[in-house]
């Protein structure tokens, strides 16, 4: 073989190499993408469009999980208070805006809307704080308030709150808003359900005769 082949071929065969190596790690560690349009270190929050930072690795170190727990459930007894007696002025200031809500009227599959201001909220404040509503917030158990660092919630997701997190930890403290009021999910006693079938009750029964014999 003339020299000049086998450079050619040596540099062909080492050029086939590093291409395969390449392959390997680009399979094996591939680059992390952006999480639904975040930049680089942040993940999406559930309001559309809001990005906030991952949170730190040594977070269950340094989070005062219990303090962060019982504050919220303060706030939740606080929020039922409000509710129960109609202070509307003090629950709309107990909200984050733009507030996430459906009226209580909404069908099961209908969309979020969008609350700008307590001055919104007030306005629409009986389609959204349904007697049925009312009930439910009263007689949920403030201790089954249940969530992470950033945002916790009753039963599955009818009340969403949003917690954020002041100075640093663990001599942080904690602000609490709500943020999201599924309202068209509480007590289907009066709502057909997506399918067209007969009320149902979701979380509990003690509003549909239907479903607890002892009302009938």
């Amino acid at each position: 073989m003339r020299p000049r082949n086998r450079y050619i071929t040596f540099f062909g065969i080492a050029a086939g190499i590093t291409l395969f190596v390449i392959g390997i790690i680009g399979v094996q560690f591939p680059p992390l993408p952006q999480v639904a349009g975040c930049p680089e270190n942040t993940v999406p929050t559930h309001h559309p469009g809001e990005c906030r930072p991952l949170l730190p690795m040594e977070i269950d170190e340094t989070f005062p999980w219990d303090k962060q727990q019982a504050e919220a459930k303060d706030f939740f007894r606080e929020f039922q208070k409000n509710v129960s007696a109609d202070r509307r002025e003090e629950v709309a200031g107990m909200m984050m805006y733009p507030l996430r809500v459906n009226y209580y009227t909404d069908p099961k599959p209908s969309e979020y809307r969008f609350l700008q201001s307590p001055a919104e909220l007030l306005d629409v404040y009986d389609k959204v704080f349904h007697k049925s509503v009312k009930d439910y917030i009263a007689n949920y158990d403030a201790n089954e308030v249940w969530g992470n660092d950033y945002f916790l919630q009753t039963g599955t997701g009818e009340i969403g709150i949003y917690c954020t997190t002041l100075g640093v930890c663990p001599e942080c403290s904690f602000e609490f808003k709500v943020k999201i009021i599924g309202s068209h999910w509480i007590y289907r006693d009066t709502i057909e359900d997506i399918f067209g079938n007969p009320p149902a009750v979701r979380g509990s029964a003690i509003q549909n005769p239907n479903l607890n014999p002892k009302l009938n």
